[in-house]
C-alpha cells in the first residue's frame, strides 16, 4: 500500500482562502500558453493519453461546450492530475481550480504561476469554519461566472490504486449551495509515472445532486432544500458525496485494469511519480 506523503514542516508557506484572480469562463494568456506548455511536457515524456466519454461534456444549444458545472477528477493520486485534465478538457470555458494551499506556495514560482492564471481556490490547512464558507463561496462565484469548478474530491487514507477513496462532503456542499451538476472524471495509469506511460481519461456522465444522494440510498431525499448550515443539509451533503463513490468506484478500477503496463515490463523514469510532490 503507498505511504501518505509527509507532512509539510511549519513555516512553509501557504496561500488564504478565497479566489485567486477573477471567475471568468475565458480563458487568459497565461492560461492558454500554460495548457500548450504541459501539452509539449506530456509529449516529450511520451506519455499517451486517451480521452473516452467527450461527447458527456455539458453543451450548449449551439454545440459548444458550456460552463457552470462541477469537474470531479478522480482517483487524486499524482501531481500530474490537475494538469491531465488542464489538457484535455476545452480550453474553455476555463477551469477553476480547488488545491491545497500549501502546495501552491511552495516555491516562489509556483506562487507566480497561480497569480498569473487565476481561478484558483487555495485550501488552508488550518482554516477552520470561516475557511470553508470563504470557499464556498468563492465555488459560487465561480459557477454562476460560467467557468467549470475543478477539484479532486477524495479523502481519507490512501488505497491500493485502482481502488476509489470515500469522497469528501465538500462536494455536497457545493453541489447543494450552486445546483450545478457534477460531471465524473475517471483518471487510469496516474498510480504511478514513468516515460511512455499511457494514461486513461473517462468523462462519465453529468449527475445531479439529488440523483446521486438518492443512489446513496439511507431513505427519501427531503422535498425542499435543507437550510445552509444545518443539521439536514450536513447529511445531504454526506450522501451527495457517498453516491458520487458509489456511481465511480467500478470506473476507478477498470480505468486502472485498462493500462496496466504489461507482465515484465521495463519502467525507465518512475521518480517521475514524486517529481513535483
Amino acid at each position: 500500500m503507498p505511504r501518505a506523503p509527509e507532512p509539510d514542516p511549519p513555516g512553509i508557506p501557504e496561500l488564504a482562502a478565497g479566489l485567486v484572480g477573477v471567475a471568468t469562463p475565458r480563458a487568459g494568456t497565461a492560461y492558454r500558453v500554460l495548457r500548450v506548455t504541459w501539452r509539449v511536457a506530456a509529449f516529450l515524456l511520451r506519455f499517451h493519453v486517451r480521452v473516452e466519454g467527450i461527447e458527456h461534456l455539458p453543451r450548449a444549444a449551439d454545440g459548444h461546450t458550456s460552463g457552470s458545472w462541477i469537474a470531479a477528477g478522480l482517483p487524486h493520486r499524482s501531481w500530474i492530475d490537475p494538469f491531465v485534465l488542464w489538457m484535455v478538457l476545452p480550453a474553455e470555458p476555463r477551469l477553476a481550480f480547488f488545491g491545497d494551499a500549501r502546495t501552491m506556495a511552495r516555491s516562489p514560482l509556483r506562487r507566480w504561476i497561480v497569480r498569473r492564471v487565476g481561478g484558483i481556490i487555495p485550501i488552508p490547512s488550518h482554516g477552520g469554519p470561516r475557511s470553508f464558507a470563504t470557499n464556498l463561496s468563492a465555488a459560487g462565484e465561480v459557477v454562476r461566472s460560467g467557468a467549470v469548478f475543478c477539484l479532486f474530491p477524495e479523502s481519507g487514507f490512501p488505497v491500493p490504486p485502482g481502488t476509489a477513496r470515500p469522497v469528501a462532503a465538500g462536494l455536497g456542499y457545493i453541489a447543494l449551495r450552486t445546483g450545478a451538476p457534477i460531471v465524473p472524471i475517471v483518471l487510469g495509469g496516474n498510480d504511478v509515472l514513468f516515460f511512455g506511460r499511457h494514461l486513461v481519461v473517462r468523462i462519465l456522465p453529468p449527475a445531479a445532486w439529488q440523483a446521486l444522494a438518492a443512489a446513496a440510498g439511507d431513505g427519501a431525499l427531503p422535498g425542499v432544500q435543507p437550510v445552509a448550515g444545518s443539521v439536514d443539509e450536513r447529511r445531504l451533503a454526506h450522501r451527495i458525496a457517498d453516491g458520487l463513490h458509489a456511481a465511480t468506484a467500478d470506473a476507478v478500477a477498470e480505468a486502472h485494469r485498462s493500462v496496466l503496463p504489461p507482465p515484465g515490463s521495463h519502467l525507465r523514469g518512475t521518480r517521475l511519480t514524486t517529481l513535483f510532490r
